[in-house]
């Protein structure tokens, strides 16, 4: 068979296949019912089979026609990628994306890699910060896309994360129940402060608040030192910690949810491309 098939000849046949009849299927490519039937004229002459046989007043696809379907789909799916591929590969501009730092450190690497394999000459800018804060930049348009702890029906927006919150420590830390739990936390406004400070008020235990940081790289730091307990999600450390909990009298945690959302004002395939991704990603499937 000559190596000469034209796609259009093939989606044509599809949708011959799909709507049952020359007609509605004519309709469906765009072109007179005469100008098709000349297209699966040449389609036969190139296959050197008829693809259709006769069957009272109705055309049906013969067995070689069946097998010119299925390979056809692949053929004009592929066809489709390769297109969709090349429009990526030649797709400029710039994507800002946010996210607090431990949900980014866990979920972002992984995905950026494939963002950058898709779109080659797409920049991305990153936004690591605090929820309060990303949330803000959405609404003024300065993110294209964000991770977030917080929850709104303000944007286009998915749950991609459960995690538990935890009493963390360093491991060199000693505990001691008989005196007031020693805090490491972030300053206002931070959702793992007032996690931990609602959790020891409810429950009655006295703290005393040593150490305050105003970014996780402060809280990181006095957690290793060993300097007392903070609240966090267990992907905020690399370093070895100690989790604390019932056993040194600590009271249980509620979990830590995160968000993508999407600017209701970016215009950019690439943006949609990559809130898509972090959206989709497998993280859900280890939610706590």
């Amino acid at each position: 068979m000559p190596h000469d098939v034209q796609v259009s000849h093939l989606k044509t046949l599809i949708a011959i296949a799909e709507e049952s009849s020359f007609e509605a299927a004519a309709t469906r490519v765009g072109r007179t019912q005469s100008a098709i039937t000349q297209q699966m004229q040449k389609l036969e002459e190139r296959v050197g089979k008829p693809l259709f046989r006769t069957v009272g007043r109705r055309r049906e696809l013969t067995s070689a026609g069946r097998t010119l379907v299925t390979y056809g789909r692949e053929i004009v799916s592929l066809v489709n990628h390769a297109l969709t591929a090349t429009d990526r590969a030649t797709e400029t501009g710039v994507v800002t994306i946010g996210a607090p730092q431990e949900v980014a450190e866990e979920l972002l690497p992984g995905i950026l890699s494939g963002f950058a394999q898709d779109w080659p000459h797409v920049r991305v800018t990153i936004h690591v910060g605090r929820s309060p804060a990303l949330m803000s930049m959405l609404g003024e348009g300065r993110l294209d896309v964000t991770l977030s702890t917080r929850r709104s029906d303000s944007y286009e927006g998915a749950l991609v994360a459960t995690r538990p919150a935890l009493w963390i420590a360093g491991v060199g830390y000693r505990h001691d129940p008989k005196m007031p739990l020693p805090l490491i936390l972030a300053d206002e406004p931070s959702m793992f402060r007032r996690i931990a400070l609602a959790a020891l008020d409810l429950s009655g235990i006295s703290s005393v608040e040593r150490f305050t940081a105003p970014d996780l790289a402060g809280v990181r730091l006095c957690v290793s030192a060993g300097l007392g307990v903070t609240v966090r999600t267990e992907s905020s450390f690399f370093a070895k910690t100690r989790i604390l909990g019932e056993e040194e009298g600590l009271p249980p945690l509620p979990d830590v949810n995160y968000y993508a959302y999407l600017s209701p004002t970016t215009t950019s395939p690439a943006a949609r491309a990559l809130y898509n991704a972090i959206r989709d990603t497998e993280i859900r499937a280890t939610t706590v």
